[in-house]
């Protein structure tokens, strides 16, 4: 099929048999967790997929959705369920009528479920017994009994698919979780036929096959989601994974491998964040191809850039590439990589995933519906809307070019208002400048360049080295100012509770984050060659902020120091970040210099001229730390104000603070707050209107 005149015709517009269906394109999102929908899918599930179906993903995989009681989990539909059918109809109805196609991954959670349930406490199944390397809790060891029953909870589960009108079903063996742990020898310790060798620990995943396949017929598409390659010294590595897949195929028809890697052992790959290089599954994934070269393969951490999609098709890595939270980021990314057709609106660039995940995972291991750092409408299509171009532009004068007020600029631009954009700076990006130059958190740049594309693209006015103050903001006579002016690690503390300090800040003894950061290479402001030549090569970092804030600053300065010590009034190192799942990669990227120290539940008592008092909050011993060179202060950032300037409405301008100005927080908050101001701004209109 030939492409329109003009538009740029691409391998990932081609169409792909799997087992009994077809799917339009070589674009997909994997499964991954939501929590729009409790027991059942909801109108707030289907209005997501609809709009990436409308953006042009060729193929979804919905869940995780659980094949029996013990593994419901609240925020998660349960496949088993009868009641589910007609809702999982609507849902699937909508997303075929949006050209698109939709499996259901069918999933028990094994040993990485919580002991207590939506509906009361329960045991937690595993092969055997062991601490769950995400709970902690020891497991049931299963017996026959219970892995019958959850046989038939799979075969069950994947009729009522069927009836819903999924397109196919995958069960999921991977990340961990019950059917990955029987094949695993991390988790599979049993001496049974169900044990030991290839031929015991595939037995459970091949009975389940084996059932799915004869409730549902040959007439209807099944695959499994696997791990390309454990990762772990003691796990099953690439070689070994692919012998599993050959008997796993050799059991029953199997009509697509969806790859994956690691578990919660080594959880950084079941969720790849900032740190992870792109492509970093790509030669697992060719070789699983290359092994299996008669069924579809979805390559997942195949492609060395969202822009490079279309090689992992053309190349033959895989026949499909999987680009999820680059879906949840831009819904429009489809259309934007097939080519097939012209994408509406201001912005036609990629609005890029940073791999933060911060709204995505984030929030989700908090028990929070799904969201997306740069995309704060994701997961609110029902109530979120397209905004319409205002019939009465107003002139809008927004301040500082961060992360908050670049993207309020865009979206007010866009809805066709005059924007003008002040930083003080001689740079856009405000503190995603710091961040983008931590190690690990390149990604973040992403960010920087797609608002400064799109600034320029919806014809902002954007003014460099303006000092804004209230006699110049008063006599531009806009409509609306936007305070977007950010945050600022400061030289003492803020706290009237709580704190590192034990005998008071001591303010000249110390030297603030900010400042410091700006002596590593690099850095913006930096004017040394090494930070040791001002701070020393052995140094304190007293930690009262706990996020990853506070770990970026750390991870900047480590490299160009030989010691580090890191103390914080915290019970752990860096409590707040955990909830993107990365957590144990930044613990290993400490752990690997030799000269990280820490010291967690201690206070500072004192400091000297080369030595840092601290006591131990939980006992009261009081020691010395010697040879310090400089100790840097990290602090909970304050707002940056404008003198004079008061948020509300006068006479003649209205005036907006968003983002870390109006209460420093993540870059989640300063973009959701950029959009919901454009919302409100069109509201307003309309009122008026």
């Amino acid at each position: 099929m030939s492409a329109s005149p003009g538009i740029r015709s691409s391998v990932l517009a081609e169409p792909l048999r799997i087992g009994t269906t077809t799917v339009p394109n070589r674009i997909m999102q994997t499964a991954h967790s939501k929590q729009y929908s409790d027991r059942v899918e909801s109108d707030r599930e289907t209005a997501y997929y609809v709009r990436r179906a409308r953006g042009g993903c060729g193929l979804f995989v919905a869940g995780n959705h659980f094949v029996h009681p013990t593994g419901s989990i609240r925020g998660f539909e349960d496949a088993y369920r009868p009641e589910g059918v007609a809702a999982s109809k609507k849902m699937t109805d909508a997303v075929h009528e949006a050209g698109a196609r939709i499996f259901v991954q069918l999933n028990h959670h094994g040993a990485q479920a919580q002991p207590d349930g939506p509906d009361g406490p329960r045991a937690v199944y595993a092969p055997s017994r062991l601490l769950s390397p995400s709970t902690a809790h020891a497991t049931r060891e299963m017996d026959h009994a219970d892995i019958a029953a959850f046989v038939a909870g799979w075969a069950l589960s994947a009729e009522h698919a069927r009836e819903g009108g999924f397109d196919g079903v995958e069960i999921h063996m991977a990340h961990g979780y019950l059917l990955h742990q029987f094949l695993s020898p991390l988790y599979n310790a049993r001496s049974d036929e169900y044990g030991g060798d290839l031929e015991g620990r595939t037995r459970f995943p091949r009975e389940v096959l084996r059932a799915v396949r004869a409730r549902v017929g040959d007439d209807f598409t099944v695959g499994i989601r696997i791990v390309a390659n454990e990762l772990h010294p003691d796990g099953i590595d690439g070689a070994g994974m692919r012998e599993v897949i050959a008997r796993l195929r050799a059991e029953a028809r199997i009509d697509f491998l969806d790859l994956a890697a690691g578990g919660y052992h080594n959880v950084h790959y079941v969720f790849p964040s900032s740190p992870m290089p792109f492509a970093w599954l790509r030669d697992d994934v060719a070789a699983v191809k290359s092994a299996n070269p008669d069924v579809p393969v979805f390559g997942v951490g195949a492609a060395t850039s969202v822009e490079e999609a279309e090689e992992v098709v053309a190349s033959g890595i895989a026949d499909m590439v999987a680009l999820t939270r680059a879906q949840i980021a831009d819904p429009d990314l489809g259309r934007k990589l097939t080519g097939r057709e012209p994408v509406d609106g201001a912005e036609r660039g990629i609005r890029h995933c940073i791999r933060l995940n911060q709204g995505c995972l984030g929030r989700g291991s908090r028990g929070l519906a799904m969201s997306c750092t740069v995309n704060p409408i994701a997961g609110r299509e029902l109530e979120r809307g397209p905004r319409p171009r205002t019939s009465t532009p107003q002139r809008w004068v927004v301040v500082g070019g961060g992360p908050a007020g670049m993207r309020a600029a865009v979206e007010l631009a866009v809805d066709g208002h005059a924007v003008t954009l002040w930083e003080r700076a001689d740079e856009l990006g405000g503190q995603l400048q710091l961040a983008r130059r931590v190690p690990g958190r390149e990604s973040v740049g992403l960010l920087v360049d797609d608002l400064t594309r799109d600034l320029a693209a919806t014809g902002v006015e954007v003014r460099l080295g303006v000092e804004a103050t209230v006699d110049a903001l008063r006599a531009e006579r806009a409509d609306g100012i936007v305070v977007a002016t950010g945050a600022r690690a400061p030289g003492s503390t803020s706290l009237a509770l709580g704190g590192a300090y034990a005998g008071g800040f001591p303010a000249g003894a110390t030297i603030d984050a900010f400042a410091a950061a700006s002596l590593v290479p690099g850095m913006p402001g930096a004017g040394v060659e090494n930070a040791a030549a001002t701070l020393g090569r052995r140094i304190a970092v007293v930690d009262a902020d706990g996020t990853a804030y506070a770990a970026g600053i750390v991870l900047s300065l480590l490299p160009h120091v030989d010691e580090l010590e890191l103390i914080t009034p915290f019970e752990s190192v860096f409590p707040h970040i955990g909830a993107g799942y990365d957590r144990p990669l930044l613990l290993e990227r400490l752990g690997s210099h030799r000269g990280f120290r820490r010291r967690t539940s201690h206070l500072v008592e004192r400091v000297d001229d080369d030595a840092v008092l601290v006591r131990d909050a939980l006992t009261g011993v009081v020691e010395k730390v010697g040879g310090i060179g400089a100790v840097v202060a990290v602090e909970p950032r304050e707002p940056v104000r404008i003198p004079g300037l008061t948020d509300g409405t006068d006479a003649a301008t209205r005036v907006v603070t968003i983002g870390d100005a109006f209460a420093p927080r993540t870059i989640d908050a300063a973009v959701f707050e950029a959009v919901e101001l454009a919302y409100d701004v069109a509201g307003l209109a309309r009122l008026r209107g």
